[in-house]
């Protein structure tokens, strides 16, 4: 009996540990999921939609009305110059203190791959978008890069 109990008892310690780690993954990733809806939304073309979603989550981007719409329209207008949306992929993500995470993607489109920054942050137990721009020098960048890491060889 006493195994028994003893038994039931660490099943029940590790039950609550087990949900407890899924409960945290579960609000830890939710700014990913946050980042993988605004991107089924470009998908679907509605882009401005999107940037709305994103910076809804975030009060604060109400108090600067001009900026926002300035991006919505921007971004909005992505399809009209550069074609329709052909994937996205993440090239890195930095997290602080569990409290802040940036996102850099490289976004493809028909005529060309743009860059997409996203930066959530959890002021109060609640993942938020901190901040949302996009350019579409990406490939002067990358160029950029690659020239720097040139190395010539001074021996002949």
């Amino acid at each position: 009996m006493k195994r028994y109990v003893c038994s039931l008892f660490i099943c029940s310690i590790a039950a609550v540990l087990f949900l407890n780690s899924v409960v945290a993954h579960a609000e830890d990733s939710s700014y990913q999921a946050m980042s993988d809806h605004f991107f089924s939304m470009v998908k679907a073309g509605k882009n401005a939609e999107g940037v709305d979603y994103l910076l809804d989550t975030n009060a604060a981007m109400k108090k600067i009305p001009d900026t926002v719409n300035q991006l919505k329209s921007q971004f909005g207008s992505l399809e009209t110059l550069m074609g329709s949306y052909v994937s996205h992929t993440k090239l890195i993500e930095t997290k602080v203190a569990d409290m802040f995470v940036y996102q850099h993607y490289f976004v493809a489109f028909d005529r060309q791959p743009i860059s997409v920054r996203i930066s959530y942050y959890k002021p109060a137990g609640k993942w938020i978008c901190y901040g949302l721009q996009f350019d579409a020098n990406l490939t002067d960048e990358i160029q950029k890069k690659a020239d720097d890491n040139l190395r010539f060889d001074t021996q002949y």
